[in-house]
């Protein structure tokens, strides 16, 4: 599952810079996408750390699953209608990685609860490995 997550994910960023090329050909515009995907990470790691242990961590990554899937409806139904702006984008771009931002320390917390001591070694490197996967596999989706 966190393969097809993380192929989403980068497929998303692809077609979002894609997107954004084509409706603006402001250079600015087009790489303040990195940043607005890389903001919330910065802004509420922490924070949403501190909610994983305070919360329940299955429900947290399920309110954030619905986050994810209600923000990339928005933006498709968007699409779908044409209207599409710029900063309709970089909203979308943001509110994504808000919800990965909460999502991340949810799942990295939520790992050591689910695999055994034994294969917690394992687990930890093939998350690694998705990880990868998912850079390779997500932009050739996107494109």
């Amino acid at each position: 599952m966190s393969v097809i997550s993380g192929c989403c994910v980068s497929a998303h960023d692809t077609a979002s810079t894609w997107l954004m090329s084509t409706l603006s050909h402001s250079s600015f515009l087009i790489s303040l996408i990195s940043t607005v995907a890389s903001l919330p990470f910065f802004l509420f790691t922490l924070p949403a750390g501190a909610l994983a242990d305070m919360t329940d961590r299955r429900r947290l990554l399920c309110l954030m699953s619905v986050w994810l899937g209600c923000v990339a409806c928005g933006l498709a139904l968007l699409a779908g209608l044409n209207l599409l702006h710029p900063y309709l984008i970089l909203l979308s771009v943001f509110l994504i990685g808000v919800g990965f931002s909460f999502y991340a320390p949810a799942w990295s917390a939520l790992v050591p609860e689910v695999v055994s001591k034994e294969h917690l070694a394992s687990a930890i490197t093939l998350g690694g490995l998705q990880l990868n996967i998912a850079g390779i596999i997500g932009p050739a989706i996107g494109g």
